[in-house]
């Protein structure tokens, strides 16, 4: 597994800067993807949420996204791993849409072509401004075509 964000608490929202895995993958062999997201610790209001997306960039500079996982409160629940699966080989879900950074409902966006530097975005919301603290990680499995 890549590891695209290490494991940290977070308390505002942020992402990661454009990644771009040594070597960079070739887009064109590439087949399937697992984005996956480790909660180790949500320890703040149940008011407080958390939503965490993987983003493709189409032109080195802007990002749209590609996973948005299921949005996490802040319960105090942990140990919790979500999964995007996301898959090239089928009919995109649309030909065209509007680039989204952290706009697309809960879900992974199928069949188009990853694009690179790929980066992560997290959006803290903290309604009383006193303790959001989220602590997690994202990382990533790809296969290639043979």
């Amino acid at each position: 597994m890549l590891t695209l964000v290490a494991s940290a608490a977070r308390t505002v929202s942020g992402n990661s800067g454009a990644l771009s895995p040594t070597p960079v993958p070739n887009p064109d062999l590439i087949r399937s993807a697992r984005f996956v997201l480790k909660l180790t610790n949500a320890a703040t209001d149940a008011n407080d949420t958390l939503d965490v997306y993987v983003q493709q960039s189409y032109d080195g500079t802007s990002f749209d996204d590609v996973v948005h996982f299921t949005q996490i409160l802040g319960t105090g629940a942990d140990a919790q791993t979500f999964i995007g699966e996301w898959t090239r080989d089928v009919t995109p879900e649309s030909e065209m849409h509007a680039a989204q950074d952290a706009a697309i409902a809960a879900g992974v966006i199928q069949g188009m072509k990853l694009g690179f530097p790929l980066r992560v975005k997290w959006v803290i919301v903290d309604p009383t401004g006193s303790n959001a603290t989220f602590t997690f990680e994202v990382g990533a499995e790809f296969e290639y075509r043979r």
